[in-house]
């Protein structure tokens, strides 16, 4: 299963602050008006928004996005290694 990443805007409704579900995750969930929605959060700056009801299955799709950004990261350092390595072998 693919793993999304998304930009959102807080913004004022009311006297709360709020923000949009992504379109995607809305359709592919069946959310709808009145939905409910539960929601982790750490005071770490994480937050989780998702419509799965067993615990299990949450855990098992909450490992998969993590393993993605894993991924991510790995991507990203050996990028950032050869981008060094280029610099490196530049100068001499």
């Amino acid at each position: 299963m693919p793993v999304f990443e998304s930009v959102r805007k807080v913004q004022v409704f009311g006297s709360s602050l709020a923000m949009t579900l992504p379109s995607m995750f809305v359709k592919a969930c069946e959310i709808e008006k009145g939905c409910v929605v539960n929601v982790l959060y750490g005071l770490e700056g994480v937050l989780v928004a998702y419509s799965v009801e067993e615990p299990e299955a949450l855990m098992e799709r909450l490992l998969e996005i993590m393993g993605r950004l894993e991924e991510k990261i790995n991507d990203q350092n050996e990028k950032k290694a050869e981008e060094s390595s280029i610099i490196e072998d530049g100068k001499g």
